[in-house]
C-alpha cells in the first residue's frame, strides 16, 4: 500500500515503510505528480521545473532517466516490482494514479469541499468539523524539505492559499458556533504571523468584542494599519474600517443566532455523470417515461410516488444510467434531486434511519436536531416532501423492506432505486427496467472513446475482441481500456490474445482502480452461504450442462433446497437457467466463471493456438454454451 505526504516534509510509505527519495531530481519530479493529482502531467512541464528557461539538449531522455529511477524507489523489496509499472507514460507526458487516502494533498481538498458544502447548506458544526480535519493533515509547511522551481513553486502557493482559505472559513465557523473565546486565542497568534491579513484581524476584532475586549480589537486594527501602511501604503478596507468604529461606538457585539436554512428547495446533489457514457437508448426513454409520464404527450400523470427500479448483474452500470436520466430530467424536478447510496463501503446494508439523516440533512434539517427513531424520520422527510418535485436516487439497495422508510410523498416526486436483486412489494406506480451487458456495438464504441477514435479504427476485428472478452461489462471495457491507452504502441491484437487465456484474463481487465477479480467475488459476500456454494460449483464444473439434479449430487442437498438457491442467484442476476432440449442448464456469465472457479480448472486456451482465436474463437461456442451464453 501506497502512501504519498506533501504537506510538510515529503514523505513517501511503501506498505508502512518509509521509502522516501534521496535523489533530489527524483524528489521533484515525484513533487510535480503528485501536486497535479491524477492528471497526466506534461513532460514540458518537468523541464520547466527542473531548467527553466534554459533545458539541456537531451532534457527529455533526462526526465525519462529521473522516471525510472523513482519507479525503483516505489518499488518493493525482495524482488516486488509493483513499483516500477506505477508511474504511467502516456504520449506526451506521465500520470501517477493515486487512490482515495493515497496522497495528503488530494484528502485535504476533499475534507475542504466537504467543509463548504456543509456550511454552505447552513451546518455550521458539520462543516468547521471537516475543516478542522483537512488542516490537521499539515505537518508543516507545503513541500519544505523539497527544492522547488517555477512550477512546484507554483503550485506550493496555490496549496498554502488553499489552506488559509480552509482556516478562514473554520474560523468562521466557530464563531458562528459561538466559540469566541478559543477564536480570540487562536486569531491573535495568526494576525503576528500574517500581519497584512485582513480576514483573520476581522475575526480577531469580532471575537475580542463579543468577550469585552475592546482593547484587545483596537489594538489588533492599529497593528493592520501601521503595517499595511509600511508595506503597502494602503488603508485597512471599509468593512474592517466599519468595525473598528463599532468597537469605538461601545457595546460588546451578541453572536447572533445561527441561521437555519428553511427547509425548503435544494439544489442537485447529485455526483456528476460520466463523460464517455453509451448506448442503453431504449432503457433511458423507459426510465424516463417512467419517473415523469406527464412531460411527454401521450402521457397521464399518476397519483401517488413514481418509482423506476434499474436492475442488472455487477458492473452493467446501474448507477450511471440512472445518474444519466437523473440529470436530463432536472428540468422536470425543480424542487432539487438527491442521492442516497444504501450501502456501506464494506457492504454493509445502510440502516434506514441514516440514510434518512443524510437526505434530511441535505434537505436543510439540522443533524442536531432530528429524532432518533426511524418511523419519526421517515414521517419528517415525507412532510418536507410533500407538495413539492423532487427526484430521489436510491442507490445499490438491498431490499424493499430497506426502502419503506425512504419513500416521499406527493404525486409530484419520483424515484429511482437502483439494486443488484428484483424488487418486489414497492408501492405506488412503479416501473421495472432490467440492464444486462452492453451490446457489441455499444461495447466497441465505449473502448473508443477511451483509448482513441483512431486506434480502434486501425483495428476493428481486435476491438470488438477485447470487448468480447469484457462480457460486456462497462465497468471492465473502462477497465482494460484505460491499461490500453497507457502503451500506445501496442496492438490492439496483443491485447486480445492476452484476453483469450482464461488463466489470466481477469487480471488483464483490471487496472490501478479496479481488480476484477476480487470486485467480482466480494460482490458475492451479500449472498448466503447455501447460494454461495451452488455458484462456485456451477463455476467449477467441467460441463456446460449443469443441472439442478448434478448440483444436488455434488452438494450433497435436496433439490428444492437448491432450487430456492438457483431462484435467489437468478434474482441477484448471477444467473439465468436457459432451456436446451427441454432440460434446464443452469449456466453464469463468463467472467463470474472464471472469478469464482479460481482459475484452477483447464478452461483456458491452448497457448499455441492463441495468436489464431481472435475474434472467431470468441464466437465459435458449442450450440449449449452459446445458449446458455446469451441467457446469462
Amino acid at each position: 500500500m501506497l502512501h504519498f505526504a506533501l504537506l510538510g516534509p515529503m514523505e513517501v510509505h511503501v506498505d508502512g515503510e518509509l521509502r522516501t527519495p534521496t535523489a533530489p531530481m527524483a524528489r521533484r519530479v515525484l513533487a510535480v505528480l503528485l501536486a497535479h493529482g491524477d492528471r497526466v502531467v506534461p513532460t514540458d512541464r518537468f523541464i520547466e521545473e527542473l531548467w527553466d528557461d534554459q533545458p539541456p539538449k537531451c532534457a527529455r531522455k533526462t526526465v525519462q532517466t529521473y522516471i525510472y529511477q523513482l519507479r525503483k524507489a516505489l518499488a518493493g523489496r525482495d524482488g516486488d516490482t509493483r513499483g516500477l509499472d506505477l508511474v504511467e507514460t502516456h504520449p506526451h507526458g506521465y500520470r501517477l494514479p493515486v487512490r482515495d487516502g493515497g496522497v495528503d494533498l488530494l484528502d485535504f481538498q476533499s475534507l475542504v469541499r466537504e467543509g463548504k458544502d456543509a456550511l454552505a447548506r447552513g451546518r455550521a458544526r458539520e462543516g468547521a468539523e471537516a475543516l478542522r480535519r483537512a488542516l490537521d493533515l499539515w505537518r508543516g509547511g507545503v513541500l519544505e524539505d523539497v527544492d522547488t522551481g517555477p512550477v512546484l513553486a507554483a503550485q506550493a502557493a496555490r496549496i498554502d492559499d488553499l489552506r488559509i482559505q480552509a482556516l478562514e472559513r473554520r474560523i468562521a465557523a466557530d464563531l458562528t458556533l459561538g466559540h469566541d473565546r478559543a477564536v480570540l486565542e487562536e486569531t491573535r497568534d495568526l494576525t503576528y504571523e500574517y500581519p497584512l491579513h485582513e480576514e483573520f484581524c476581522a475575526q480577531l476584532m469580532t471575537a475580542a468584542r463579543r468577550c469585552g475586549q475592546r482593547g484587545e480589537a483596537l489594538s489588533a486594527y492599529a497593528r493592520l494599519r501601521r503595517a499595511m501602511a509600511k508595506e503597502l501604503g494602503l488603508e485597512p478596507s471599509a468593512r474592517l474600517q466599519e468595525l473598528q468604529r463599532a468597537v469605538l461606538a461601545g457595546g460588546n457585539e451578541r453572536r447572533p443566532a445561527p441561521a437555519r436554512p428553511a427547509a425548503g428547495p435544494v439544489q442537485c446533489q447529485l455526483p456528476p455523470a460520466i463523460a464517455d457514457f453509451v448506448g442503453r437508448g431504449p432503457e433511458v426513454r423507459h426510465i424516463a417515461m417512467g419517473l415523469a409520464p406527464s412531460a411527454f404527450p401521450e402521457g397521464a400523470e399518476p397519483a401517488g410516488v413514481r418509482i423506476v427500479t434499474v436492475t442488472g448483474g455487477l458492473g452493467v452500470g446501474k448507477t450511471e444510467v440512472a445518474l444519466q436520466v437523473a440529470h436530463r430530467m432536472r428540468g422536470a424536478f425543480p424542487d432539487g434531486q438527491l442521492k442516497a447510496s444504501l450501502h456501506l463501503e464494506d457492504g454493509t446494508p445502510k440502516q434506514p434511519a441514516e440514510a434518512l439523516r443524510e437526505l434530511l440533512a441535505a434537505a436543510g434539517h439540522d443533524r442536531a436536531d432530528l429524532p432518533e427513531r426511524t418511523d419519526d424520520l421517515a414521517r419528517l422527510f415525507r412532510t418536507w416532501a410533500s407538495g413539492r418535485r423532487m427526484v430521489l436516487l436510491l442507490d445499490d439497495a438491498a431490499d424493499a423492506e430497506q426502502l419503506g422508510p425512504l419513500l416521499p410523498a406527493g404525486p409530484g416526486n419520483a424515484v429511482i432505486v437502483t439494486s443488484r436483486r428484483r424488487l418486489e412489494g414497492l408501492p405506488g406506480t412503479v416501473t421495472s427496467v432490467e440492464l444486462g451487458p452492453l451490446v457489441e456495438s455499444d461495447g466497441r464504441r465505449l473502448l473508443a472513446r477511451v483509448i482513441g477514435e483512431e486506434r480502434a479504427a486501425r483495428e476493428p476485428d481486435a476491438t470488438a475482441d477485447v470487448v468480447a472478452w469484457c462480457g460486456g461489462l462497462p465497468a471492465a471495457v473502462r477497465a482494460v481500456g484505460s491499461r490500453i491507452a497507457a502503451w500506445p504502441g501496442r496492438s490492439l491484437a496483443e491485447f486480445a490474445a492476452r484476453l483469450s487465456d482464461d488463466q489470466v484474463r481477469l487480471e488483464e481487465l483490471s487496472s490501478p482502480h479496479l481488480d476484477v477479480r476480487r470486485y467480482l467475488v466480494e460482490s458475492a459476500d451479500r449472498l448466503p452461504h447455501s447460494a454461495r456454494a451452488v455458484l462456485t460449483e456451477i463455476s467449477r464444473a467441467e460441463r456446460v450442462d449443469v443441472t439442478v439434479a448434478y448440483l444436488a449430487r455434488r452438494l450433497h442437498r435436496s433439490v428444492p433446497s437448491i432450487e430456492r438457491s438457483v431462484e435467489l442467484l437468478a434474482a441477484f442476476h448471477v444467473i439465468r437457467p436457459a432451456v436446451w432440449n427441454g432440460e434446464h442448464l443452469l449456466c453464469v456469465p463468463q467472467l463470474f466463471r472464471l472469478a469464482f472457479a479460481g482459475g484452477d480448472r483447464g478452461r483456458h486456451t491452448d497457448p499455441g493456438r492463441r495468436g489464431a482465436v481472435g475474434r472467431l474463437g470468441v464466437r465459435t461456442l458449442t450450440a449449449r454454451r452459446l445458449a446458455c451464453a446469451a441467457a446469462s
